[in-house]
């Protein structure tokens, strides 16, 4: 019969019964909560597993003093570790973590009493350090001294307390008894050079500086290979503003393997932020920056910044040589190319800046700075076609309007250069219909529509907004004055002509032959030939002074 309702599959069907997950109890949750938070660092579980052990008893407080440490970061977290530490007064570890609470919740009026009740049984000096702190936070200066006496008479002379007794009785005045307070600290450990430190600075504070350089070498004699001391009289020469002993305390300190390389490197971009001291004791900046680039020859920073160094100090085949040292091919960074290019620029070395930016190019190909660079290098070599295929190239890699204009700017210059100008006005149009307010450009077409005698009251303009976004120009300055004269505005352009030539630094042989020729406008024959001959002293073309002197003959050629 049982076979046969196997096999007819008719076997009677029951409800399974699902058991019921029994409830985990108040210490496996806060176990579980443990492990998650200390072995997983799972801050999430960790307080899931919380909120369901308070749900069954509100008040454990081991549970709310992990959850008050958990949400340190929060405002709550003080309300977690009261009630951590309401639910068992008995057990110091949560009164200390409510008063820690507290601070961290800036709620240091309310730390106050915790730390006085946290010291009472306290076993650890840095309890009356918080206390101390907190005390002269809340203006309690004196109470805070007392607190320190109490610690000193618990534990013994502490160094760290006594400094910070110290401290509190110079803030109220108390100058004698911190200098007593910190030759007694001498006296019981002269072996200390922190207790000499402190003399030392207590002497400086009274401005009792020969005592003080006293106890700052002793402090030194005692460990000459420690950097406290040397940092600590480096700061005192520093407060009395001799840069020549600072720095001379500073080289010390700079050759030391104790000092974080970060740290050193932030001293020294200091250092350069006082330009008179660097030209005063340079000789010492000299050694100061030589000394780091000698002990880290590994950082690139280290270089970079003695690069700068040697350039400041007109070193600039040095500096150069060094920025080629810098370069890894590997893996390049644009910035090693552009240092070397900017310097080589600098040497008039037209040759080397082709070389490394067409390196430069090899890594970033699609850089627009250096395709405008190199552009306007083969515009110098006078390789047109090369050097339009260069911006066309940049143009294609920006979206940027402004960069744009610079580079159809650019376009039109090179299609001037080579007579065509029907392309290179058509480039100045599109440079100006990218950015309205390119000045370069604004002053080149308006100086080019000058010299063909064309659309003049349009260059004007242009040469005028030019002058605006530029101010004190003295190129663009000489573009108005060449158009104002060409518009047969003589007195206007002599006044705008004078501007230019009082901004010039280069002693242009064309603004003299430009004032010369507005002179002759106006009569001034006297005058006008002294600008020509001027002109000529400064590398004009010879046949073009001489035109200007035949009887009635004028010439109105750049």
């Amino acid at each position: 019969m049982v076979v046969a309702l196997l096999c007819c599959g008719f076997i009677p069907q029951h409800k399974a019964v699902r058991k019921s997950v029994p409830q985990k109890t108040v210490s496996e949750l806060y176990a579980e909560a443990i492990k998650h938070s200390t072995i997983h660092h799972d801050t999430i579980a960790a307080m899931t597993a919380i909120e369901a052990l308070l749900q069954q008893d509100s008040n454990y407080a081991p549970a709310l003093n992990l959850l008050s440490r958990l949400t340190r970061v929060a405002k709550n977290a003080a309300e977690y570790a009261e009630k951590a530490y309401k639910s068992d007064t008995t057990n110091r570890y949560y009164l200390e973590d409510y008063g820690n609470a507290l601070i961290q919740a800036n709620e240091y009026g309310k730390a106050i009493p915790i730390f006085k009740k946290v010291v009472v049984k306290s076993t650890e000096p840095d309890h009356y350090r918080i206390l101390a702190l907190l005390l002269d936070n809340n203006k309690k200066t004196t109470e805070a001294v007392s607190v320190l006496d109490t610690a000193d008479l618990r534990f013994g002379r502490i160094p760290q307390l006594g400094r910070l007794r110290q401290y509190f009785l110079l803030k109220t005045g108390q100058t004698l008894a911190a200098e007593a307070d910190a030759r007694n600290a001498v006296e019981k450990a002269p072996y200390l050079a922190e207790n000499h430190i402190a003399l030392a600075e207590i002497y400086a504070i009274m401005r009792r500086d020969s005592l003080a350089i006293v106890s700052f070498k002793n402090a030194i004699a005692i460990d000459s290979l420690a950097i406290e001391p040397w940092a600590a009289f480096a700061d005192y020469y520093q407060k009395r503003g001799n840069k020549g002993s600072y720095l001379t305390i500073l080289e010390r300190i700079i050759n030391s393997n104790q000092v974080p390389l970060k740290s050193k490197i932030e001293e020294w971009k200091m250092l350069t932020n006082d330009i008179n001291s660097y030209r005063r004791f340079y000789s010492q900046y000299d050694t100061i920056i030589k000394q780091l680039y000698i002990h880290h020859p590994e950082s690139k920073e280290v270089a970079i910044l003695y690069i700068q160094h040697l350039i400041a100090s007109g070193k600039i085949k040095e500096s150069l040589t060094l920025c080629k040292q810098l370069i890894d091919y590997k893996s390049p960074k644009i910035e090693d190319f552009t240092r070397i290019i900017e310097i080589e620029n600098h040497l008039n070395r037209p040759d080397s800046v082709q070389r490394y930016t067409d390196l430069a190019l090899k890594a970033f190909p699609n850089n627009i700075e250096l395709l405008h660079m190199r552009g306007a290098l083969a515009l110098q070599g006078k390789e047109y076609d090369k050097a339009i295929g260069f911006y066309n190239e940049a143009l294609r890699h920006t979206d940027n309007d402004t960069l744009r204009s610079s580079l159809w700017g650019a376009i039109g210059d090179v299609e001037h250069q080579r007579n065509d100008k029907k392309r290179s006005y058509k480039a100045y149009e599109k440079a100006l219909r990218c950015f309205a307010d390119n000045a370069t450009a604004l002053n080149n077409y308006a100086y080019f529509l000058s010299l063909d005698n064309s659309k003049l009251e349009r260059a004007l303009t242009m040469a005028t907004r030019a002058n605006e976004v530029s101010k004190n120009n003295a190129t663009f300055l000489d573009t108005k004055a060449w158009v104002l004269y060409k518009l047969g505005r003589y007195a206007e352009a002599k006044k705008v002509m004078q501007q230019a030539l009082s901004l010039d630094s280069s002693s242009s042989h064309e603004y003299a032959l430009h004032y010369g020729d507005i002179l002759h406008a106006l009569g001034e024959e006297f005058m006008a030939k002294t600008y020509w001959r001027k002109a000529l002293e400064r590398g004009a073309d010879k046949e073009e002074i001489e035109k200007r002197f035949l009887p009635n003959k004028t010439n109105d050629k750049k």
